[in-house]
């Protein structure tokens, strides 16, 4: 623990970060000029239950803004990752550099992509939707907001010394986390109200949620 606290102050960046920022930056700009509300509606809907479902009855009108913003919650939230790991000095399966960066962002798209299939199994199999569209819009909304309000603290982690960014991973965390679990509790809440029982929704929480959280752990510990 000494050794990284005593570890020289120089930056954690490399030559490749600046196109994934440029990209954050682009598609936040483009979305506040082409669809100006977007942003306001995104936080609205984060919060309001009623405004989450407007949104998804409204999403086939801005999917151009809705895809950039995944895209760079993947790009985003892959290179926070990164970062962690590089400031400990960590090479999860021997990798590091851009290739690790791109396993992680590959490995982050397909827990979401599994994810995804998952969910439209569950529909198929109980023959019904049971709320299920809702939550899955749910997951990708929280996503485009942690991308956001990542942003800022992947640029600090990235160019600021070492030395001054230990604090803002526990920020980073937090977030992540409560992030999550409002997103995981909102969701409980939407399938009781459906009706679902009990026993599927913990099945589906511990094979989609917990599951996936488990493998990357221990991927990233190997």
């Amino acid at each position: 623990m000494n050794e990284i606290i005593l570890r020289p102050p120089v930056n954690l960046s490399e030559d490749w970060m600046i196109l994934v920022f440029l990209f954050a930056l682009v598609a936040l700009a483009y979305t506040r000029r082409l669809y100006p509300a977007r942003l306001a509606r995104l936080w609205k809907s984060t919060w309001n239950i009623r405004a989450l479902r407007q949104a998804i009855r409204e999403e086939p009108n801005t999917p151009r803004a809705s895809l950039l913003f995944n895209i760079s919650f993947f790009l985003t939230f892959s290179l926070v990752i990164f970062l962690v790991i590089k400031y400990f000095g960590l090479q999860p399966l021997g990798y590091s550099g851009i290739l690790l960066y791109l396993i992680l962002l590959l490995g982050i798209a397909g827990i979401y992509l599994l994810k995804t299939i998952g969910i439209r199994l569950v529909q198929v199999m109980a023959d019904g939707d049971f709320g299920l569209r809702e939550y899955e819009y749910n997951v990708f909304l929280m996503n485009r907001m942690i991308g956001l309000i990542l942003l800022p603290f992947a640029l600090f982690m990235a160019y600021a010394p070492t030395a001054e960014i230990r604090p803002v991973f526990f920020v980073v965390i937090t977030i992540c986390g409560l992030m999550i679990a409002y997103r995981m509790i909102r969701g409980l809440i939407n399938a009781l109200s459906e009706g679902v029982p009990p026993f599927y929704i913990i099945f589906y929480i511990c094979t989609l949620e917990i599951l996936p959280l488990a493998v990357c752990f221990k991927a990233l510990s190997l």
